[in-house]
């Protein structure tokens, strides 16, 4: 008897989410988005399935339309909506990454020294306006549609 109802929790989980659709709001915020700062241009990227990047352009130009691959992504993780705030769930697990590869040939003192710490960070941003162009949260902020990468 445990065995069949236990078969049946599990069906109906995996039914539930494969039924999943996203929401409106979801539909909107899925794609690239770009942020500007002092330095340049920022980029996040919010996936249908929930994974959110965030990074930044190659410091020269490539000399060709820039793709998503030209990009150094520093941060990744999850994102979600509770109502109309947007939640990112990321760490800086993409930097680390990137320090072991660009120092494998460093010694080991040095690698441990300067390795960047794992940061983790939870961000709640209220969003009170978005369109196909233009997201804005209730502090001010705002992400731009990046519509510039191939």
């Amino acid at each position: 008897m445990l065995n069949a109802r236990a078969c049946f929790i599990a069906t109906a989980c995996c039914a539930f989410v494969a039924c999943h659709r996203p929401s409106p709001l979801e539909k909107k915020i899925v794609g690239a988005w770009s942020w500007t700062y002092i330095e340049g241009r920022g980029r996040v990227v919010f996936t249908a399935d929930h994974k959110v990047k965030a990074g930044f352009p190659p410091e020269e130009n490539p000399g060709r339309p820039l793709q998503d691959e030209d990009f150094t992504y520093l941060q990744s993780g999850t994102w979600r909506l509770e109502g109309d705030v947007l939640v990112t769930e990321m760490d800086n697990s993409p930097h680390i990454a990137l320090f072991d590869h660009l120092m494998r040939d460093a010694s080991e003192g040095t690698r441990r020294r300067d390795r960047p710490k794992l940061e983790k960070k939870i961000e709640r941003q209220k969003i009170v306006k978005i369109d196909s162009e233009t997201v804005v949260f209730a502090d001010g902020t705002s992400l731009e549609r990046d519509t510039g990468v191939n």
